[in-house]
């Protein structure tokens, strides 16, 4: 009996185990149903979460970088009147100093260039909202890079435009904002993750700072009336670039892109003059450039040496004084062409570079 009744309490501790686990399996299933909710809540959550910190005044004080600070401080100008303004992709923020060009054609001027990847998603919502804001320029003058006139600029699909999202979702329309990160869902992903890791990344800089009184070059720079000189030394030769071909093709996308900053801002100001910005000498794409633009653009398409520049497309502190006194010569001659831009003569700057015929300084000067 003993052995038989060991065998039943055994029986009976095994049923009872089986009815505990049955009974288990349900709390079980639901515990992992709810843990993998949450794993697809979690980002659901903190995408929306990372795009409104992406906008925000914080972010932009505590995360954005030089180029969208100086991007974003164009919508706090009110009231401004300034002879010249200048407008275009980053060649313009880096090349064109309105210090320099007042100094030599005694005309106030603005520089609201932005980066091309602002370009690429905001159009000219930058330049519209300016000129609703701010009295009638006599001169704008817009100024891309060659590559700026390619067609492919105007397009951003599978191409991750942090800074544009970043200037459309703080100042287009809400009805703009909601179409474009609906239609560009890979774009809004990634635009959560750009605002979620340089937010990361300048705590570390400031923990950083904190501890060692150091601070990075980028964050000693001071943006002056929208120019600036990135932190970066002069190059010394360019990189390998894809050959292009001259088309027909680019060439009326070119004149159909000049023509309509003619069409639309010829009202909202004296003269329109689209430009093109200078371009490494030893770039290799320089012939097909200069072709796809010769007389589509205000001024010729000029090369320089490498060495005024601090990659393919931004300028030196030398490098940008050139490139802005070559504009304050095409802004004097346009000035005779057209009396009204000016009430008295122009000043008459000490040439170091001509539109025909262009000296530079030594490489080394500062």
């Amino acid at each position: 009996m003993t052995v038989n009744g060991s065998t039943i309490a055994v029986y009976e501790e095994e049923s009872t185990i089986q009815t505990r686990s049955a009974a288990l399996v349900p709390l079980v299933r639901r515990a992992s149903l709810n843990y993998c909710f949450v794993l697809l809540l979690l980002p659901l959550l903190a995408i929306p979460a990372f795009i409104a910190l992406g906008r925000s005044d914080f972010f932009m004080h505590h995360g954005a970088s030089v180029w969208v600070r100086s991007n974003d401080s164009i919508f706090q100008m009110t009231n401004r009147n300034c002879d010249v303004l200048i407008f275009g992709d980053s060649t313009a923020m880096t090349g064109i100093n309105p210090e320099v060009v007042e100094s030599n054609t005694g005309l106030k001027t603005c520089n609201i260039a932005v980066t091309n990847a602002v370009l690429a998603v905001t159009d000219n919502l930058t330049l519209n909202h300016y000129l609703a804001h701010n009295a009638k320029p006599k001169v704008l003058l817009v100024q891309f890079s060659p590559d700026g006139f390619q067609r492919e600029s105007k397009t951003w699909h599978r191409t991750i435009y942090a800074e544009g999202l970043l200037e459309l979702l703080r100042h287009g329309t809400p009805q703009q904002a909601h179409r474009i990160l609906l239609t560009h869902p890979q774009e809004s992903i990634a635009f959560a993750g750009y605002s979620a890791g340089f937010s990361a990344f300048y705590v570390i800089k400031d923990v950083w700072f904190h501890a060692t009184h150091l601070r990075s070059e980028e964050d000693t720079l001071t943006v002056r009336n929208g120019f600036f000189t990135p932190p970066a030394p002069p190059r010394t030769s360019c990189d390998t670039a894809a050959p292009l071909s001259g088309s027909s093709q680019a060439t009326d996308f070119s004149r159909a892109l000049v023509d309509d900053y003619h069409s639309q801002y010829d009202q909202q100001s004296g003269v329109v003059l689209v430009n093109v910005a200078p371009i490494p000498s030893c770039d290799q794409n320089l012939a097909v450039y200069s072709s796809e633009l010769n007389g589509i653009t205000s001024n010729a398409l000029l090369s320089l040496p490498i060495g005024l520049f601090n990659d393919s497309r931004h300028y030196t502190a030398v490098g940008s004084t050139i490139v802005s006194r070559l504009v304050s010569e095409e802004l004097n001659e346009v000035a005779v062409r057209n009396p009204s831009i000016v009430a008295h003569t122009p000043t008459s700057p000490r040439v170091i570079a001509s539109l025909r015929n262009v000296r530079y300084p030594p490489i080394g000067i500062r």
